[in-house]
């Protein structure tokens, strides 16, 4: 059991070096292509509060300022890009974090190569071979979650 999770670390820091998955932001136009009208809304927004500071006696420069301020700032955090890193810990597990990463580990295959270590290693056991053999044929791939229940979902389903 420990090969296979040994596996699976390695299949993930391979994942996360390629995915350049190191929680730290980056600069991005995702989402501005992906959402354009949240930033046409923002800046008409914005021009209408401009109207109504000017238009108004109480307020004036120090509002426009800070105004002009918040936009700047905001439309700077919206190009901010973060992907996040994927943990073994994290799979099959229910907290905060899944509103952070998705639950990732649903979606993203196990690639082939880790398979057939899982496979080949002689410690792994019959009811691990035979599910992933059955997975690749029912579903034509085996994400970290099948092969993370296939392993340890039986011991934990057996103590409740």
């Amino acid at each position: 059991m420990d090969t296979i999770k040994q596996i699976l670390l390695d299949e993930i820091a391979t994942l996360n070096r390629e995915g350049q998955r190191d929680n730290l932001p980056r600069f991005s136009f995702s989402f501005l292509k992906t959402h354009p009208g949240l930033w046409a809304i923002m800046y008409l927004c914005y021009a209408l509060c401009v109207a109504l500071i000017f238009s108004t006696d109480m307020l004036g420069w120090p509002a426009f300022w800070f105004a002009t301020v918040f936009v700047l700032v905001m439309s700077f955090l919206m190009l901010m890009d973060i992907n996040p890193k994927y943990r073994f810990e994290d799979i099959d597990t229910l907290d905060l974090r899944v509103c952070y990463n998705g639950e990732w580990y649903y979606v993203q295959p196990v690639s082939q190569q880790a398979l057939d270590k899982i496979i080949d290693n002689p410690g792994t056991p019959d009811r691990v071979r035979s599910g992933i053999d059955r997975l690749m044929k029912q579903k034509g791939e085996v994400d970290f979650y099948d092969v993370y229940y296939l392993t340890w979902g039986h011991k934990q389903a057996s103590t409740v």
